[in-house]
């Protein structure tokens, strides 16, 4: 009896089943047309905030960029194309500016929405005071190999490729290298210093401590926040399309960077990042300093701000990062 009426049972709420599935098919009573267009209401708009939140999550992995017209291999006679492999095998193309042999090497990383020709006039004044200088394009960004940005997953691991290269190198002090790092290139920096003994001196510029701070940044520009859930949906679409990098990706120590001198820059102009720039520089062990310019973009900064800024950072590796050959 208990097994024919569990048959019973079960035939009794498939049929139920079928017959709500056949009134939202085809409702024949106004509260069923109301549920059914409520319900297609909800679909689309979920579909709507997918698409949507996909386009600006694009636009944000691929950011616009032009072509690179300087080329210094070309123009400066001791400047070197060099090349290095990432994990994956695909090969990067890099820019090296020779100092003194055996001397230190500082790596410059440009922010998002840049490329390493914007970091030129950092790099000729570093090698003019005889460091050694790599820089290269992040993933996204100039005349990188790679399509789309990951905001600073892959960037990360670029970097650690970069100067496992340096390693290799025997015309190089690889026991002290220094990072310089602008935005996107600053989290790269800040990461991948805590992972790389050789990382004796680091200069971060607006920099952040999770890669979905920048594309929160990102949302809010593109003025999306009155629309309900659709940053929600873009960061969610964020994390499946970089999943595999996030697992491969290397946590931010900030403990590890003890001892190490640390320079933090914030530019006031950029708010939410000078806020985010200042709570990393609180939160790291020292030394360490931090100073408030008014802007640090290289592009946009006067000729006179623009030398003031390179000075700064050129005195600071100077200070904690002797370019003396060993």
């Amino acid at each position: 009896m208990a097994v024919r009426y569990r048959r019973r049972s079960e035939r009794g709420i498939v049929a139920a089943l079928g017959r709500l599935l056949h009134e939202l098919r085809y409702p024949t009573t106004r509260r069923g047309r109301i549920i059914v267009a409520t319900l297609a209401a909800l679909v689309f708009g979920l579909l709507s905030l997918l698409v949507i939140g996909g386009f600006l999550l694009a636009r944000t992995l691929t950011p616009p960029h032009a072509g690179e017209t300087l080329d210094p291999t070309r123009f400066i006679v001791s400047t070197q194309a060099v090349t290095f492999l990432s994990d994956d095998g695909t090969t990067h193309n890099a820019w090296f500016f020779p100092g003194i042999r055996n001397g230190p090497v500082i790596v410059l990383l440009h922010g998002y929405r840049s490329s390493r020709a914007e970091v030129l006039t950092l790099a000729s004044a570093l090698q003019e005071h005889r460091y050694n200088v790599l820089a290269f394009n992040l993933a996204g960004h100039g005349e990188s190999p790679r399509s789309r940005t990951t905001l600073g997953y892959q960037e990360t691991q670029e970097l650690l490729a970069a100067l496992q290269m340096l390693r290799q190198r025997t015309d190089l002090d690889t026991e002290r290298i220094g990072l310089w790092g602008q935005s996107l290139g600053a989290y790269a920096a800040l990461n991948a210093a805590a992972h790389f003994p050789g990382v004796k001196a680091l200069v971060v510029d607006s920099v952040y401590s999770h890669p979905t701070d920048l594309l929160r940044l990102e949302l809010a520009r593109a003025g999306t926040s009155w629309v309900p859930l659709l940053n929600e949906v873009a960061r969610l679409e964020y994390r499946i399309v970089t999943f595999l990098h996030r697992r491969a990706s290397v946590p931010l120590n900030l403990d590890a960077l003890g001892g190490m001198p640390k320079l933090f820059v914030s530019a006031a102009d950029q708010s939410e990042l000078a806020a985010m720039t200042r709570q990393l520089f609180e939160q790291s062990p020292g030394p360490k300093e931090h100073v408030v310019l008014p802007q640090t973009s290289l592009t946009i900064l006067s000729e006179q701000s623009r030398m003031a800024y390179v000075n700064q950072v050129v005195t600071f590796f100077l200070t904690h990062m002797a370019p003396v050959a060993r």
